[in-house]
């Protein structure tokens, strides 16, 4: 089945993006989840830094022909080292691979395409003494699919 929202193919993009960039798995390996992760089965505890997708949404943006979207998210870098410096160049790692990027390759899963490049748009803390230290990157970007009957 073809998705109808840029959600899980833009994340799934997002992560495979992470995955291969030299900066991010050289502090956080292959560790961007889906969501804020838990213990492994067995009860193993997740290595960090580890980084995770938080928040993500569509808006509809008028096109014409055919559907878009600007679409957000905010992703999560996440450190238990002392001090901040981890987890900030976790995200500083994940801006270098995103902030600017004009499209995934692979591409992302047919029939969406991005009509604008990734932007960050901020970044900051997630403090939270009780918890593992946390730093956040906001990013946007306009996707678009063809509508119905529409030729690719």
């Amino acid at each position: 089945m073809t998705a109808l929202s840029p959600i899980i193919p833009f994340r799934d993009a997002l992560r495979a993006h992470l995955r291969a960039s030299e900066a991010f798995k050289a502090l956080a390996g292959n560790r961007i989840f889906d969501e804020v992760p838990t213990q492994k089965p067995g009860g193993q505890t997740i290595v960090t830094p580890y980084a995770y997708i938080g928040p993500m949404r569509h808006t509809r943006l008028e096109i014409g022909c055919g559907r878009a979207w600007t679409v957000q998210a905010r992703l999560f870098a996440v450190s238990t080292a002392n001090g901040r410096a981890e987890a900030w160049s976790v995200v500083d790692a994940m801006t270098e691979a995103l902030d600017g990027l004009e499209a995934f390759d692979p591409a992302l899963a047919a029939p969406f395409t991005m009509q604008k490049m990734i932007e960050v748009t901020q970044a900051g803390d997630v403090i939270d003494p009780l918890q593992a230290k946390s730093v956040f990157l906001d990013l946007t970007t306009i996707i678009a699919r063809p509508g119905p009957g529409s030729e690719d």
